[in-house]
């Protein structure tokens, strides 16, 4: 596969389909993103500062653990190592992790360092003020034993290892050095984040991902035009035995070089809110794509693709695999329900089996894939119930759906396991399941076949009803959740 510079629909759901599931490690240093949102509406009198009136206050992982944090949400199995102290942020930290699916937490304790705690003062969803609370010194010769005895048992099923180096310690040149040669050993791409004007401690990486503020410190010139970043690239990579760079250039989008080639990524335009944490979701998209088996360029396309959206959340953020499909899903004309009806027919007379399953899919994210998928693999042709807006506002509220109806049809049909969508708006499918009576009507979750809505239509016609156990942890109500920061 080859994307283009804005892939379309099967495009992304190829790539966002060979992701799920990937065994991903991911080493570094892990943060706790803290917020403090509140109201400006005067200056203090003691000084010509404003006076933040507190409100809300809430905690995301940052650092390597958002790194995890992106990976888990597009649908990888992710281990993270880092290290922490022996502190409150540690265990606020420790349940900003916990809600994340298919996501493993090794906890490296250190007694000489706290948990690095970025605090960011916000009014009306601006930064007023940054506070850091830190300790960089390297972490020691015991702990780095710990990390790399950790990767050594979680290198057996990893595909790829990331490492997320913020300049806070975990990341000493030794264990760089190590993890490196680990990697080479079990045939395992070791991409890096770098923060360290040294670039010699990363010799022997697979990719490196500097912004051009460290590229710049790394060679202690003034780089300005593409030439320059390229030669520069290109001198490094010769010197230190280095897979590939990819250059971040903010609204200048990005620079790939490698070996044999160079490829200039334009950005993607979008609304510029929030750059925090955006280097996080490049390197996790990249390192999702590279361990599913794409080229670096095509997960450098992703990469950016992923940027351009992750930039205009508030904050510490990561994506829904639907909220990547909607930017190129084309649009869908519906079927008739007699339309359909008459479809469903002609599939039958011809011996195919027909699934049916239902669900509002707002926001799509791998807990959708996966039902809709073990439902697609179990028939012919898929036929999906789609709530439409004021059916999933009555049912979850006024502030529901996040995308529209229209906009979720759309990204349903471009799934190639999808057939048909069709919407209802009552809050349940029981009708639509009376009028097309499928072969099969399957539901994600816990229940009992005899509770599901429309069991005794399908089965008095001869049909079956499924029940897909759910991937735990995925459901967009948990995910808007985690993004809420006031």
């Amino acid at each position: 596969m080859k994307l283009s510079s804005l892939p379309d629909a099967q495009q992304l759901i190829s790539a966002i389909t060979h992701i799920q599931a990937t065994p991903i490690m991911v080493i570094g240093d892990v943060m706790l993103d803290r917020y403090i949102q509140g109201n400006v509406t005067r200056i203090s009198p003691e000084a010509p500062i404003p006076v933040l009136l507190q409100r809300h206050d809430s905690c995301v992982p940052g650092g390597a653990a958002n790194v995890a944090r992106n990976l888990a949400h597009l649908g990888c199995i992710v281990n993270l190592i880092g290290t922490v102290g022996r502190d409150e942020q540690a265990e606020l930290l420790s349940d900003a992790l916990s809600p994340l699916p298919q996501f493993s937490f090794h906890a490296i304790i250190s007694d000489e360092k706290p948990t690095t705690v970025k605090t960011r003062f916000m009014a009306s969803n601006q930064q007023i003020l940054r506070l850091d609370n830190e300790q960089t010194q390297p972490i020691v010769p015991q702990q780095e034993h710990h990390i790399i005895t950790h990767a050594q048992e979680l290198a057996k099923t990893a595909k790829l290892i990331i490492l997320s180096d913020y300049a806070k310690g975990c990341l000493t040149p030794h264990l760089i050095k190590q993890i490196i040669a680990m990697g080479k050993a079990q045939k395992l791409p070791v991409i890096i984040d770098p923060k360290s004007a040294d670039l010699a401690i990363y010799t022997g990486a697979d990719l490196l991902t500097p912004n051009l503020s460290e590229l710049q410190l790394a060679t202690g010139q003034n780089i300005t035009s593409f030439a320059e970043i390229e030669a520069s690239a290109q001198h490094i990579l010769n010197t230190y035995n280095i897979g590939a760079m990819l250059v971040t250039l903010g609204a200048q989008g990005m620079m790939l070089v490698t070996p044999s080639t160079t490829r200039h990524i334009s950005a993607h335009a979008s609304d510029v809110f929030d750059v925090s944490g955006a280097g996080d979701t490049v390197i996790g998209y990249i390192g999702a794509m590279m361990a599913a088996g794409h080229e670096v360029l095509d997960a450098a396309m992703l990469g950016n693709l992923a940027a351009s959206l992750v930039v205009s959340k508030v904050g510490t953020a990561s994506l829904a695999p639907g909220e990547l499909l909607a930017l190129a899903a084309p649009s869908y004309t519906p079927p008739s329900i007699d339309t359909l009806m008459s479809n469903v027919k002609a599939w039958q007379a011809e011996g195919l089996k027909v699934g049916f399953t239902n669900g509002c899919f707002d926001l799509l994210h791998p807990g959708h894939l996966h039902v809709l998928k073990k439902t697609a693999n179990a028939c012919d042709r898929l036929v999906v119930g789609l709530n439409s807006d004021s059916s999933i506002a009555h049912l979850k509220g006024e502030d529901r759906p996040v995308q529209s109806q229209t906009l979720r049809q759309a990204i349903l049909a471009c799934l190639p396991y999808v057939d048909e969508v069709i919407l209802f708006d009552d809050d349940t499918p029981i009708a639509l399941i009376n009028a097309l009576q499928p072969d099969l009507l399957t539901k994600g979750g816990d229940y009992h076949a005899k509770d599901v809505v429309g069991y005794q239509g399908v089965s008095a016609t001869g049909g079956s009803v499924t029940i897909i156990p759910l991937l735990k942890g995925y459901s967009t109500t948990s995910f808007l959740q985690s993004h809420q920061l006031g």
